[in-house]
């Protein structure tokens, strides 16, 4: 009898420091979950431009090489080099100033220029995680080498993944 009094009473104890263990455990996670960048970007969906009158249109596939720069203060930036079959495109958006100007490249020496305007969102996430940047899309300018017309689908780029801007290629 004795003996089996003792079996239950290391059953309790073995129980009780399980619980404190994980409830231990537990505690020392923040239940933060950080995004490790930080870094929302600006995606961009090619299409052709015949497909452009059609809402359902499909996504378009650049065949050749693409090349995209971007120009802070007179100097470029490589984001891509030398994709190809592009048919979106991430690209970063810039803290500091409120127009990014991305030089796209195409094989064959055409180059088209596209002026992404926009505004600056501060957005604080955690005292653990810090700051992040959303930004608001106000305004798009392009020239027309290959870029037919341009249009922002959806203005607030942060974190979630949604097309901002549709980008109608000539073929």
């Amino acid at each position: 009898m004795r003996f089996i009094k003792r079996i239950n009473t290391l059953q309790k104890a073995a129980a009780i420091i399980a619980i404190l263990l994980t409830l231990t455990i537990a505690a020392c996670e923040n239940g933060t979950d950080c995004n490790i960048n930080n870094v929302s970007y600006n995606r961009i969906q090619l299409y052709a431009s015949e497909m452009q009158e059609d809402t359902l249109s499909e996504k378009y596939s650049y065949p050749d090489t693409l090349t995209v720069k971007l120009i802070i203060n007179g100097n470029d930036s490589i984001i891509i080099n030398s994709l190809v079959g592009a048919s979106e495109l991430q690209l970063p958006v810039s803290y500091t100033h409120d127009c990014d100007t991305l030089v796209f490249e195409y094989s064959g020496n055409l180059i088209d220029t596209l002026y992404v305007e926009h505004s600056n969102i501060p957005f604080f996430i955690s005292t653990d995680c810090g700051m992040a940047m959303y930004h608001q899309l106000t305004g798009l300018r392009h020239t027309n080498t290959m870029i037919d017309s341009a249009a922002i689908n959806e203005p607030l780029i942060d974190f979630n993944w949604h097309e901002n801007i549709k980008l109608y290629l000539f073929e």
